[in-house]
Parts: structure tokens; C-alpha cells; sequence
């Protein structure tokens, strides 16, 4: 018998798991070397929040309001360039051909693999208090319906007692483990969240916060032809980031690139965001940086009105994060008012694709 209890917060997702499924395919949308930040050719430093150069004028805008302009956006291609319906058909149905333990990480883990030879992580719900999967789940969601398709597909997926302690490398200790931490139903199934295993993920940090990629995204600032690109995802990166309130993307690894060294960045390690409002503070200083947007995502931002955040996420968050998410959300939009005022929305809609 399994003495772990499922916190009250969780409970939720456990009844509602198999809507989870559906929402994450129908709805949805890993893991470096030396920064390859190139060189800003500003004669003077540019503060964050000030600009850094002249500025063409423009007819100042207005705040920018939920549900503007209110029409849904189509969806585009996923991550990567790829297909996540069929992504996520497998890692939310496909029975793996073999389980792995993962021993990185201070958290129960595994690695799955399938028959097309595609792999994920998987991560059990547990009384570890880090382990917060039910937020890689949301952020990724959260991305892909905002054309951000940099995080790599996940879905709840549950398992049962016998794959995760037969798994390739589970020892009598971490059987242990698993009794005492991993929050079992009854049935010996637990539920969790499977998420793609990026293959090709370069090793080590490809940006860091305070390299020179900050100065690419304040007005004036210059950016390297060849890192537009990149300055972007950053954008977009800090925007979905305050959303999510991911309290740990700075802290080393989480922002790497895929492929060769001029591949996509892809941001990995997103178990931090929906925590504490007492994180705020640090996650907004970074997203105030960022005087330059993509105009794609902050149309799809707008259109994110209350009910369409409730239906995507809903049962994968607590009232209480789809209302913290909902005030960031107003407040990012009123701080990009507030730059569409002041600088024109051509110059803070600064990124075309």
C-alpha cells in the first residue's frame, strides 16, 4: 500500500485525466556551447525600459485589451516545424516499447521509448514538491496556442505500478522510492506527463540573462542580421516566461538550441512556472526588458480571452494560477500599450514573419 497522499491541488487532474488527453492533442501546441550573442552597435548602453536609439515616430497607441481584435488565429506548423497532432498521438497513446529510469535529477523520472523509435520523458505525479509537471503540460499549451512553438510537446499520460518498477535500471532502493513518493490511485496507476525527447539538443547554455541579447529587444538597440531569429524567440521567451511565471529559466540550460550550432533554440525546463506569486517580482524584471514583440504572438495574446484560457487550461491548473495567469496576462498586454504609446506599434511589433 502507498502511504504517499495526492495534495488537494492535484486532485483535480486526476479525475479530469482523460479530457487531458483530448484537450492536449486537440488544443495543445528536450533538452548548448558558447553564446553566439554577435556584437549590439550602440555607441551609448541601453537601459532596460529606456530606449537606446532614435525612434521613428508614430501614431501612439491605446492599451491593448484581452479579446482584441477577437478573432481566432489558424494553427500553423508545430514544433519545430513539425506536426504535434502526430507527436502527441504518440506520446499520449502509444504503448512504449520499453521503459528507462532516468537517474538525472533529484526527482523520479523515466524515459520511454516507442516504436517509431521517438522518445519522451515521463514524469509520475509525487510528493516531491519540485516536481511540478502538471506546469511543463500548461506551458506548453500556452505556447503553441500563442504560435510559440520553441517548448517540446507533453500530455498527461498515466502509468502503471509494474511499468515504472520494472523499468531498465530500477533498483531495490528507487522500488522503494517509488512506494513512498509516487502518488498511486488505487489501481496502481498513477497519472503524469509525457513530454518529447528532443534528440539533437546541443549541450550547455546558448544564452544567458545577462549577455547582450537584451539590448536587441529595447528600442534602438542593433541587431545582428543573422541572430534576428534568435532575438525573436528570445522576445518571445520572456513574454511567455512572465506569463507562466517560470521562476528558473536563468538559472543555466534552459534555453539551448537543437540541431547544429545555427539551429532553433527550444525552451526546455518549464516545471517552475505557476508557483508563488512572491516570484513576480525578478520574472517581471526580465520581461520589462523587452521593448520588442512579435506581432503574431501578442495577436494571439489578445485573442486569449478569459473563456479561451478556462478551456485550455483548466484542468491542469488550480483557480487559483488560471487567475494569476489571467492578471499577467492583462499586465502584459497594458505594458505593451503602454510601449505602442510611446514608441509606435510598428516599432514595438517589431518582429514580422
Amino acid at each position: 500500500m502507498n502511504g504517499a497522499t495526492r495534495p488537494a491541488r492535484r486532485t483535480h487532474i486526476v479525475a479530469r485525466r482523460a479530457v487531458s488527453v483530448v484537450l492536449a492533442v486537440c488544443a495543445g501546441g528536450a533538452w548548448g556551447c558558447p553564446a553566439h550573442t554577435g556584437v549590439v552597435e550602440s555607441a551609448e548602453p541601453i537601459e532596460p525600459g529606456e530606449p537606446g536609439g532614435p525612434v521613428e515616430p508614430a501614431e501612439p497607441g491605446g492599451p491593448v485589451e484581452p479579446g482584441e481584435p477577437g478573432e481566432p488565429v489558424e494553427e500553423e506548423a508545430g514544433f519545430r516545424g513539425g506536426d504535434d497532432a502526430a507527436l502527441l498521438a504518440v506520446l499520449c497513446e502509444a504503448a512504449p516499447v520499453r521503459w528507462e529510469r532516468n537517474p538525472r535529477g533529484t526527482t523520479i523520472g523515466f524515459r520511454l521509448t516507442f516504436a517509431d523509435g521517438s522518445q519522451a520523458a515521463y514524469k509520475p505525479d509525487q510528493t516531491i514538491g519540485h516536481s511540478n509537471w502538471e506546469a511543463e503540460v500548461a506551458a506548453y499549451r500556452l505556447s503553441r496556442r500563442l504560435g510559440i512553438h520553441r517548448v517540446p510537446p507533453s500530455c498527461v499520460r498515466s502509468a502503471t505500478r509494474d511499468e515504472l518498477a520494472g523499468a531498465e535500471g530500477v533498483t531495490p532502493d528507487f522500488r522503494r522510492r517509488l512506494g513512498e513518493s509516487v502518488l498511486f490511485d488505487a489501481d496502481g496507476t498513477v497519472v503524469g506527463m509525457a513530454m518529447h525527447w528532443v534528440p539533437d539538443l546541443r549541450g550547455g547554455e546558448e544564452y544567458a540573462s545577462d549577455g547582450e541579447w537584451p539590448a536587441w529587444l529595447a528600442q534602438g538597440g542593433r541587431i545582428p542580421p543573422e541572430r534576428r531569429e534568435d532575438a525573436a524567440a528570445l522576445s518571445d521567451l520572456v513574454l511567455l516566461d512572465w506569463l507562466t511565471l517560470n521562476t528558473d529559466r536563468w538559472t543555466g540550460g534552459n534555453v539551448r538550441r537543437a540541431g547544429g550550432p545555427d539551429g532553433p533554440l527550444v525552451f526546455i525546463d518549464n516545471a517552475a512556472g505557476f508557483g508563488a506569486a512572491s516570484g513576480e517580482a525578478r520574472v517581471w524584471a526580465h520581461f520589462r526588458r523587452a521593448q520588442r514583440f512579435r506581432r503574431e504572438t501578442v495577436e494571439r495574446l489578445r485573442a486569449l480571452d478569459d473563456a479561451a484560457l478556462e478551456a485550455l487550461l483548466s484542468d491542469i491548473l488550480t483557480m487559483e494560477q488560471l487567475d494569476g495567469l489571467r492578471r499577467r496576462r492583462d499586465r502584459a498586454l497594458d505594458r505593451i500599450g503602454e510601449l505602442i504609446g510611446r514608441f509606435g506599434e510598428a516599432n514595438v511589433l517589431f518582429f514580422e514573419e
